[in-house]
C-alpha cells in the first residue's frame, strides 16, 4: 500500500446495493402516468447508472414523443417522487458488502460513495440499510443539477481529497469511463448485474463477482 491513505469511491446502484426492482417499478409508474408504453423490469435494467435525463430522453424517443426539456423533466419529477416514496424503502445492500467494506477500513482505505443518483437519495439509501459510517463522504448531483457526469463528480472528490491513490469500483461501464477520465484504476462488480463483458471492454483492471474479493482486488489495483 502506499503511505497516503487510498481512497476508495464505490458506485452505488449495483454495487453497494440492489436497485433493479425498485428502479424499474419506480420507473414504469413514471411511464404509465405519461401514457408512454410501458417496458419489461429487464429491459429497464440497463437504463439503471447513467443519469437519468439519458434515459428519459430514450424512452421519450422510443416512444415517438419529443425529448425536449420539459418532457424529460416532467418523466424525471414523477420517477423521482416514486422512488422517494416508494423505492428508497424497498433497497437493501449486496450481500457481504458491509463485511467487504469493514475489511477495507481495516486494511487504511478512506471510502467514499460517488454516484449519479442526486446525493440526497443517496444519502437516505446508504443511511437507511446502516452503511454511512462506514464511509467518508457521499458525492453525487445536487436535486436541481442536471446531467452531471460521474468523471465530474469524481474529479472533484480527488481534488477535495487531496489527489490520493484511488480506485473506483462500479457495475457500468460509465463508473470505468469515469476512472479512465481521471487517470485512476477501474474495478468492475456484477454481482448486481452481470455486465462483465462490458466492463472488461471499458478496461477494468479486474472484475469481481464477490465482495469478498475487494480488498486483495483493490490492493492490486493500486499497486499497478
Amino acid at each position: 500500500m502506499p503511505d497516503a491513505a487510498p481512497l476508495a469511491c464505490f458506485d452505488l446502484d449495483g454495487t453497494l446495493v440492489d436497485s433493479r426492482g425498485p428502479f424499474a417499478a419506480a420507473l414504469r409508474g413514471a411511464l404509465a402516468e405519461h401514457g408512454l408504453p410501458d417496458r419489461r423490469p429487464e429491459e429497464l435494467h440497463r437504463f439503471l447508472g447513467p443519469p437519468f435525463e439519458h434515459t428519459a430522453a430514450t424512452l421519450l424517443t422510443d416512444a415517438g414523443r419529443p425529448a425536449d426539456p420539459a418532457a424529460v423533466e416532467a418523466l424525471l419529477t414523477s420517477y423521482r417522487a416514486r422512488y422517494a416514496r416508494d423505492g428508497i424503502p424497498a433497497t437493501t445492500a449486496v450481500a457481504g458488502i458491509p463485511e467487504a467494506l469493514d475489511a477495507l477500513r481495516a486494511d487504511g482505505w478512506r471510502l467514499v460513495v460517488v454516484t449519479s443518483k442526486i446525493r440526497t437519495f443517496a444519502t437516505e439509501i446508504v443511511t437507511r440499510i446502516g452503511l454511512a459510517d462506514r464511509f467518508d463522504g457521499i458525492h453525487g448531483p445536487r436535486p436541481d443539477e442536471r446531467d452531471v457526469a460521474k468523471a465530474t463528480t469524481l474529479a472533484a472528490v480527488l481534488r477535495a481529497a487531496g489527489d490520493p491513490p484511488a480506485v473506483m469500483i462500479g457495475d457500468r461501464h460509465h463508473d470505468l469511463d469515469a476512472a479512465a477520465t481521471v487517470g485512476v484504476p477501474g474495478v468492475g462488480v456484477t454481482w448486481a448485474g452481470d455486465h462483465g463483458p462490458e466492463l472488461r471492454d471499458a478496461g477494468a483492471v479486474a472484475v469481481l463477482d464477490d465482495p469478498a474479493a475487494l480488498p486483495d482486488a483493490l490492493a492490486r489495483a493500486i499497486r499497478g
